[in-house]
């Protein structure tokens, strides 16, 4: 990390004392200094300007201005504090409040003769930056990883299967391949992110749990009780969604006993895993989908029942042969209407 990047809050309530130490701060290549009196606004000074070093000029004869390190580590509990006291009852009095209360860092003796306090800041700077890194670091991570899959690896650790009850949701674009050949690549991929993020913004707001992306469509779980009404309300939205416009997709649903867990080596570090669900009903919801017309959802019979939901446009398809199912598979299906 450069000096320059790093933000330095200094509380000092001599305007003299400060404007020397900035200086010698800037003289050193820390260019983001924020001055503010320790009776000012303090939250804001922590909280708008998000510092990674706080330093603390104490004055003696302004005991009470100890306060405020009591303040910054509410505010801000990781930012480290620097202390800086002459020496003498200054310095001691400093020094037994960072023992007492852990509200102070690390305490540094003036006068400021040598680079050691320099060198703190620094340093302190530095991990303080570097941490930053690694939580938005994670925090781009944790975008890759699905919902489900972090669940799982807090309920099952160790990474074993788990078999339960859910609705089964699955969508897909239409003409997807014609749609390519038609828009540039990246327009094409602009409208397919926007349409997959607004399904996954729809779904989790009903409940449900994007367990994958699948190229042009997204698979998706509810679990607990309501599930298929639940379900089968955010298939409703989806399917009269304003993203039909832009990329037409339809809805598969069904409903039943799944398996979910980790594909891949799980246990051996580096290795390639990921979340996954499969079983029958998976399957069934699939084929469901690829059956289904731009904004039309099609549906198992039985989970339709089971959610009790109706609908004025709610028609039967019949039995529907579904490859790998020995018999016949009762369906329902509607069109939505767009949803303003």
């Amino acid at each position: 990390m450069r000096q320059t990047d790093a933000k330095l809050l200094l509380l000092d309530s001599k305007h003299y004392s400060s404007a020397l130490l900035q200086e010698e701060l800037q003289r050193r290549g820390f260019a983001s200094i924020f001055h503010c009196d320790p009776s000012g606004d303090l939250k804001n000074a922590v909280t708008g300007f998000d510092p990674d070093v706080v330093i603390f000029n104490h004055h003696y004869e302004n005991q009470n201005d100890l306060a405020v390190c009591a303040a910054i580590k509410q505010l801000a509990p990781s930012v480290p504090v620097v202390a800086i006291a002459s020496s003498g009852p200054a310095v001691k009095l400093v020094s037994a409040r960072a023992r007492e209360t852990r509200q102070i860092d690390v305490v540094i003796e003036k006068p400021l003769s040598d680079e050691r306090f320099f060198m703190v800041v620094g340093d302190l700077a530095a991990a303080r930056q570097s941490v930053r890194q690694q939580q938005f670091h994670l925090a781009r991570l944790s975008n890759l990883v699905p919902a489900a899959a972090l669940e799982a690896m807090k309920q099952h650790p160790s990474g074993e299967a788990e078999m339960f009850e859910a609705a089964v949701l699955f969508t897909d674009i239409r003409r997807s391949t014609e749609m390519i050949a038609s828009l540039r690549p990246e327009a094409y991929f602009a409208a397919l992110n926007r349409s997959l993020s607004e399904q996954t913004r729809a779904l989790e707001a009903g409940h449900g749990t994007v367990v994958k992306y699948t190229g042009d469509g997204v698979l998706a779980v509810f679990r607990g009780m309501g599930r298929s009404r639940l379900a089968l309300r955010c298939a409703q939205i989806l399917a009269g969604h304003e993203t039909q416009k832009l990329l037409p997709f339809g809805v598969g649903l069904a409903h039943g006993l799944i398996l979910g867990g980790f594909v891949g080596d799980f246990q051996q570090a580096g290795r390639r895993s990921q979340y996954d669900v499969i079983g029958s009903t998976v399957h069934l919801a699939a084929r469901l989908c690829s059956l289904a017309s731009p904004g039309e959802v099609i549906m198992t019979r039985s989970l339709q029942s089971a959610a009790r939901f109706e609908f004025p446009n709610l028609r039967p398809i019949g039995p529907v042969a579904i490859r790998g199912f020995a018999q016949s598979v009762e369906c329902v299906a509607f069109q939505s209407v767009p949803i303003n």
